[in-house]
């Protein structure tokens, strides 16, 4: 039979308690989601998605750093770098979509042509001669 610990007066010990469990996963998110936003930022199609996850990765890391900074999480550096890719993402994805709006609004008038060229269109050929009309006019101005 195992004996327990007495203390001075001959009564058992209690255990030891146990660590506080730490509290990391805000931190982790805010590293998983701000990559997946940092990523998507830079893909054209999908950068309008990277504003939300870039705000929710920001605010994820700002929890992580606050848990961190009391003791309570231990991967400060995960909240750190989900908060600087989250933002850098939504930096990213207004900047790329400033510069398509741009882009469509200096060229509206080539869109319509192209539009027109191809509803006017019968065949591949003429569909192709448009593409390459619209290609000629972008690479032009």
């Amino acid at each position: 039979m195992a004996s327990t610990p007495a203390d001075n007066t001959g009564t058992a010990a209690p255990p030891p308690p146990y660590p506080a469990r730490r509290r990391n996963g805000a931190g982790t998110a805010a590293l998983v989601v701000g990559v997946v936003s940092l990523v998507l930022a830079v893909l054209i199609i999908f950068s309008v998605l990277a504003i939300p996850l870039g705000i929710i990765a920001a605010i994820l890391g700002g929890i992580g750093m606050s848990r961190a900074s009391k003791g309570q999480a231990d991967n400060r550096g995960h909240a750190v770098t989900g908060l600087i890719t989250g933002l850098l993402a939504i930096v990213v994805a207004v900047a790329i979509g400033i510069s398509f709006v741009g882009l469509i609004t200096e060229h509206q008038s080539d869109f319509r042509k192209f539009g027109s060229c191809m509803t006017d269109s019968d065949n591949d050929t003429d569909r192709a001669r448009c593409f390459r009309r619209l290609g000629d006019q972008l690479e032009n101005n």
